[in-house]
């Protein structure tokens, strides 16, 4: 039975129901959309402030539409389970897709100048037609900016330091503030006040501002780069050249860190590479680290990532459930890979 309630991750009006017997409570949020928790597998460890904005940011949408969809703490495979059920038309369970204490904060922004590449291109998601005024509410805006709403308290009593408590209104107010006006100064947006929390402000995109959400949509989503993340020697050159012509045979550039020019450490490099990549292959076949890596970032950042292979390979068990390309020799790799791309790949 659902009930009215403040949503746990960001405070706004929802709707819950609860599952006693398996320790679920399933909100329905107008910011944070269809999510669940569970008091038993990692709620604790994840940062309440920093899940706010993730589900803002992910949201799954339930008003108006059909959707199945929902962000959980369930296990990755138990999600797996529940989404072939889902695809074999057993409604029960909806879609669930995965998030932990480790996806959230590889997605979330670790530099200022990446908090406001994201906020311009949230934005821009928002607003209907080129230089619309959008209103956004006083909760909306704190997920947005990414600002916190809670802090740990400094009180030394017994049971005050060091537990979770709200942060002041107008502390949280100073800092949108902070930001909004820093947006102004680079004259990405403008704002106005609104005259309540539901209506908190009125803002619009200005030219620079839909410049800039150009220039990331090009380095991401209209990119035909691939970054291949794999083991480099002498023992995988014909790995290399496999996955290289798979790449290329679905119409997509290739990337290898290897052979790309640049002034930089090697790990920045890396990073801005899968950043600027559509989408990420991977080959695990030699349990490298580096490989295992890359796809963790990448998945942080909501990329698609394409798991490859050899077979009788024992996968770590993380990413063990995920659908992976299994292959016998390199001769496999160039047509599979490229039916993947095509099949899953927009």
């Amino acid at each position: 039975m659902n009930k009215t309630c403040k949503c746990y991750a960001c405070g706004s009006n929802a709707t819950s129901s609860a599952d006693h017997e398996r320790n679920r409570i399933f909100y329905e949020c107008p910011l944070c959309g269809r999510f669940e928790l569970g008091w038993f597998d990692g709620i604790s460890d994840i940062n309440e402030n920093h899940l706010a904005s993730y589900l803002l940011y992910h949201r799954f949408p339930y008003e108006n539409v059909i959707e199945y969809r929902y962000h959980t703490t369930l296990d990755k495979e138990t999600c797996d389970k529940y989404k072939k059920e889902f695809q074999e038309g057993n409604n029960t369970h909806g879609h669930p897709v995965h998030m932990d204490a480790e996806l959230i904060e590889n997605w979330y922004p670790k530099t200022f100048s990446e908090r406001v590449d994201y906020i311009l291109l949230y934005i821009n998601t928002r607003t209907p037609h080129m230089g619309q005024q959008i209103t956004l509410s006083y909760k909306e805006m704190l997920g947005m900016l990414f600002v916190d709403q809670k802090e740990q308290s400094k009180d030394y009593s017994a049971t005050g330091y060091g537990k979770w408590v709200e942060r002041k209104e107008d502390d949280c107010e100073a800092e949108i503030k902070y930001f909004l006006d820093y947006l102004v100064k680079c004259e990405y947006i403008q704002y106005n006040d609104g005259p309540n929390e539901e209506e908190w402000a009125d803002l619009s995109l200005m030219p620079k501002g839909y410049a800039r959400v150009d220039e990331l949509q090009k380095n991401t989503s209209n990119s035909k780069n691939v970054l291949i993340a794999m083991k480099f020697g002498d023992d995988t050159n014909k790995l290399r050249e496999a996955i290289r012509a798979g790449v290329k045979k679905a119409e997509y550039a290739p990337v290898f860190i290897d052979e790309v020019q640049h002034n930089d450490l090697i790990t920045p490099e890396l990073l801005k590479q899968i950043r600027d990549s559509k989408f990420v292959v991977v080959d695990l076949t030699h349990q490298n680290n580096g490989a295992y890596f890359e796809e963790g970032y990448a998945m942080g950042l909501g990329k698609p990532v394409i798991q490859l292979c050899k077979k009788g390979t024992v996968l770590h068990f993380d990413i063990a459930q995920k659908n992976t390309i299994m292959w016998d020799s390199e001769d496999d790799i160039i047509d599979k890979l490229c039916n993947r791309i095509i099949a899953t790949i927009d």
